[in-house]
């Protein structure tokens, strides 16, 4: 099961903690569980809202409810000049290889921490990632992450053979909140560095069926959904070279 973010946690927590309150002492049944829902959205409850709650559910429940899609609102994203400010303000060389991989590549912070040594060529610039549903895809690091990469290796504490060792989502997401407070860069979540690739090549005028390759998804219908309605106003931020 995938790994949570800090805040998923905390929501996922507080609806299931609404939903026993709800209960008020009954068994948590499938029928229920559909009626707790239908309570939310005869109560004014958004579609979004119904989501993450019929979401929770399954997830701290087992319960399989019917969950509606979640509607795709604009990413939260860095300029390039933002990543290059937490770059520097990086305290260690461990947060500094993590931005610039994970902006250099478009993966997801998961997929980055799970880098296994034999998944790195790094002779060649390529590493191989899991993407969701298991799927082996091997992508280009670029000249950045392929140094930062060599750089960290040689500097690491273990040679085992997973390659941030056994740091979790968890003590990574403390460290580089922590580089953005210091970097004066609010409401930060590792996630934006995918998003802000994604919105830097989209601007640097990729095609979407490219950008859809280096991010990973399924179907080229879901970059298209993410950033074929940027603002042009604001191009000009995305055009400088990572």
């Amino acid at each position: 099961m995938q790994e949570l973010s800090p805040n998923s946690q905390k929501t996922y927590a507080g609806y299931g903690r609404r939903f026993e309150e709800w209960l008020n002492g009954r068994k948590p049944t499938l029928k229920l569980g559909i009626a707790f829902l239908d309570d939310l959205r005869e109560n004014g409850a958004r579609q979004n809202t119904i989501g993450v709650a019929g979401r929770a559910l399954r997830r701290l429940f087992n319960l399989q409810v019917p969950v509606p899609n979640i509607e795709m609102s604009e990413p939260e994203y860095l300029t390039v000049e933002e990543v290059r400010k937490m770059i520097d303000n990086a305290p260690t060389i461990l947060e500094r290889t993590i931005l610039i991989v994970t902006f250099s590549t478009g993966c997801r912070i998961s997929e980055v921490l799970n880098l296994m040594t034999n998944d790195l060529e790094l002779d060649k610039g390529v590493a191989t990632v899991v993407r969701k549903g298991g799927q082996r895809q091997r992508i280009p690091l670029g000249d950045e992450g392929t140094e930062a990469l060599r750089a960290w290796l040689k500097a690491r504490q273990s040679k085992g053979y997973r390659v941030f060792m056994d740091y979790t989502y968890h003590n990574i997401y403390y460290r580089l909140n922590q580089v953005a407070a210091k970097a004066k860069i609010p409401h930060f979540h590792p996630h934006m560095l995918r998003h802000s690739r994604g919105r830097h090549l989209h601007y640097s005028g990729l095609s979407m069926e490219r950008i859809s390759e280096v991010l990973g998804h399924k179907s080229v219908n879901t970059t298209a959904k993410i950033y074929a309605n940027l603002r042009a106003e604001e191009r000009a931020k995305f055009l400088a070279p990572f």
